[in-house]
């Protein structure tokens, strides 16, 4: 694969990833609660299954090799224990939530900082408009974390707008790099 054609699939990539942040954060805008139910219920069913194949596993060996799947009985109740307990209580486990996506939206902020940094590294003009993108990403995750407000659905729909605001600034910072790139290439 050249380079050019690495570099458009890493842009194509990019703003496909963008996209499904966008998509995310408008089913969080406009459905916060049943997404944040939808949510709970799908991880709950994830662990319930993996629950019972570690423990259906741990019966089903041979018990030759005892200390490689010893862990798999006690792994596997938990894990069913979790999801039983996430699929009966989901306003419990979504209160949880806003925390996780002000911790992801964050992480999008501080990786949208060294972004920045190799686009002044690379000479990227428009470095400064990208950081302070990233710097505006962090404020947002930062704002969910330090007080995720008073109710749980403002949170969401918060962290919806943030995500949105994540993806479309994705989106600008690849149609910016792209310009630059192309711009490289011409010189060339």
């Amino acid at each position: 694969m050249t380079l050019p054609e690495m570099m458009e699939k890493l842009k194509k990539n990019w703003i496909a990833s963008a996209v499904l942040c966008i998509v995310a954060g408008l089913i969080l805008l406009f459905w916060p609660e049943q997404t944040l139910t939808a949510v709970c219920y799908v991880m709950g069913a994830v662990a319930i299954v993996m629950g019972v194949i570690r423990i259906v596993r741990y019966f089903k060996q041979d018990h030759t090799y005892p200390v490689i799947f010893q862990a798999d009985l006690a792994v596997g109740f938990l894990a069913l224990g979790l999801g039983i307990f996430m699929i009966s209580n989901p306003k419990t486990v979504t209160s949880l939530i806003p925390v996780l996506f002000g911790v992801v939206i964050l992480g999008f902020g501080a990786a949208n900082i060294l972004r920045s940094s190799d686009a002044k590294a690379a000479g990227v003009s428009s470095w400064k408009l990208m950081l302070v993108l990233a710097l505006i990403t962090v404020a947002l995750g930062l704002a969910i974390l330090i007080n995720p407000f008073s109710a749980l659905l403002v949170t969401m729909t918060v962290a919806g707008a943030g995500l949105v605001y994540e993806g479309v600034t994705d989106i600008l910072t690849v149609v910016l790099v792209g310009k630059r790139i192309e711009a490289w290439r011409s010189a060339k």
